[in-house]
């Protein structure tokens, strides 16, 4: 058995059953289609894994001439092996992104992510070289910790997970292995054009480096793990520290917030975002965010960033930073309006009404019609004890920011409100859930 097929069983582990690779048909992925089939095949292997199904996936990317012919040699490489093959085609340009690369990517994980079937494993194959390529990369970007943090090994995807079993591995190993077993893969040409960045540094920077430092892509993996390391206690520290700041998932409390340090804040900052699946704001928008949250306080400053798909807004009301997508500000249409019953759940632009409104006294409420409607101005609630009350005075003792007040659904019966949300209700009227 090979040290790379044992390097595989390895990674796996014993309860694996189910491998989808993703075979590009390059040398890097041949590599580790042929591994798999090996690991499915061999004895004593077999008998640690009866029931290891296997198949592949190739992403047609659309981009060049030759992309056809790939899609064909994967095809003839699966057939051969007796291995399922999955070709699916994306359009990288229908994806935002800084670059062509960005975009390819992101067609190509959400294929990846909708592929994925429960408990099944995606393989890649990365290696210690591609390691060493993204470390460059993002210093030369003027990554942080976190950019600098090693390409992780597994994460979860979709319904399953993806793995990188040959992150440990030189490149040189697996041309060593498919030179061995005689294997054949396709070249992308686009592998050779040095005005992609990623292309530069492999084809003139790391030869170089490796002539004058030959364990320099075991050194810069190093580094990796390190930064990786790091990171991990920034996020326990940020855990910690979250703790007396957080206040509702879309805010934070000012007052401990700007207690941090700034190196803390920022952290902490990172980390809630990170959390919550939010774009991170630009190096140059943490100043602005530290201006927001020292503004006046009847000022009413905003702070965005992101691209058109997904903008990302902090704002301050009163001692508290919020921060979230741009949609969670939007106001409700100011000409919508729609009928509901009173008892079944209702989705609304702003979310769903999932309480019942019931009167306490016997007025029937089973064929009554009500209406939601935006909030317009000058509304008045009859409240009890208190007679006929301004809505915008009731929502104000509540310290209701200005954008929650302008996504409240106002309840109508006929000429009468009877409730804003689940905020305010009026008088002979309760709300049940």
């Amino acid at each position: 058995m090979s040290s790379l097929l044992g390097h595989l069983q390895c990674a796996l582990g014993p309860d694996t059953r189910r491998i989808c690779v993703a075979f590009s048909g390059g040398m890097d992925s041949r590599v580790l289609l042929e591994l798999t089939r090996q690991l499915q095949w061999a004895q004593p292997l077999k008998k640690q894994h009866p029931q290891l199904q296997i198949r592949a996936l190739h992403i047609h990317h659309q981009l060049s001439p030759h992309a056809d012919q790939w899609a064909a040699f994967c095809q003839e490489v699966c057939d051969a092996a007796g291995i399922p093959l999955s070709i699916q085609c994306v359009n990288p340009n229908q994806w935002p992104g800084a670059s062509l690369e960005d975009r390819a990517r992101k067609a190509r994980y959400s294929v990846f992510e909708q592929q994925l079937q429960p408990d099944e494993l995606l393989l890649q194959a990365h290696h210690q070289d591609d390691q060493a390529e993204t470390l460059l990369l993002r210093l030369l970007r003027g990554a942080g910790t976190l950019g600098l943090s090693s390409i992780p090994k597994q994460r979860p995807l979709g319904q399953g997970l993806l793995l990188r079993p040959l992150l440990d591995i030189p490149r040189a190993e697996l041309l060593a292995f498919a030179t061995a077993e005689k294997l054949q893969w396709i070249e992308d040409e686009s592998n050779q054009q040095t005005h992609f960045d990623r292309n530069f540094l492999r084809l003139q920077v790391l030869p170089l480096l490796q002539q004058r430092f030959p364990a320099v892509s075991q050194n810069l993996a190093r580094v990796t793990q390190h930064a990786t390391e790091s990171q991990q206690l920034n996020r326990e520290l940020a855990e910690l520290d979250l703790q007396p700041c957080r206040n509702t998932e879309t805010s934070l409390s000012i007052p401990p917030l700007m207690a941090l340090s700034s190196h803390r804040r920022f952290n902490l900052l990172r980390h809630w975002l990170l959390l919550r699946g939010l774009t991170l704001p630009g190096h140059t928008l943490w100043e602005q965010l530290d201006k927001l949250c020292l503004a006046r306080k009847d000022a009413n400053p905003l702070v965005s960033w992101g691209e058109s798909t997904q903008r990302i807004e902090a704002r301050r009301f009163q001692q508290q930073l919020f921060i979230a997508p741009e949609e969670y500000f939007q106001p409700l249409p100011a000409n919508w309006q729609q009928d509901w019953d009173g008892k079944m759940p209702i989705q609304t632009p702003v979310g769903l009404i999932n309480f019942r409104l019931l009167a306490s006294d016997s007025l029937p409420t089973a064929s009554l019609t009500f209406t939601l409607r935006a909030r317009q101005g000058g509304e008045t609630l009859r409240q009890k004890n208190r007679g006929q009350r301004d809505v915008k005075r009731l929502l104000q003792e509540l310290h209701l920011p200005p954008w929650e007040r302008q996504r409240l659904v106002f309840i109508w019966l006929q000429k009468e409100l009877i409730a804003v949300g689940s905020k305010l209700v009026a008088a002979g009227w309760t709300i049940e859930y």
